[in-house]
């Protein structure tokens, strides 16, 4: 259960978590930033599931976003008791700083939730490589 979750922030294939699924690994290559591989390179799984497959990523999105969010806002303005205002332009400096990165990991985790972990084929590629 714990490699599936960090597969998903390692943005590993989750049949096989060899492979990788975004060709560059820099998730500030903007040009770059949601060019996905078309099928894992060690176990072949196909990424493009359906057309438009990943909009329900952005579901993943946005609960990753507050998953940062509720927790910035309790530091800021229920713990340090600093003013509302510092929480609002935190937030904003840190969102276009994060935004890349809940990108990928949202797309990781829904796909997660629809390849299953193929424990044998795992092992089948870590002995031939």
């Amino acid at each position: 259960m714990a490699g599936g979750f960090l597969n998903i922030f390692k943005l590993g294939c989750p049949r096989c978590r060899q492979g990788k699924l975004y060709k560059n690994p820099n998730p500030y290559a903007f040009k770059e930033m949601g060019t996905m591989n078309k099928n894992c390179p060690a176990c072949g799984q196909d990424f493009v599931i359906e057309p438009g497959f990943y909009f329900g990523a952005t579901y993943v999105s946005y609960a990753l976003n507050f998953a940062w969010i509720i927790p910035l806002f309790v530091l800021i303005y229920v713990v340090l008791d600093w003013p509302f205002e510092t929480f609002v332009i935190t937030m904003f400096i840190l969102l276009p700083l994060l935004m890349p990165l809940i990108l990928r990991a949202s797309r990781s985790a829904f796909l997660a939730i629809y390849v299953k972990y193929d424990k044998e084929l795992s092992q089948k590629l870590r002995a031939q490589s």
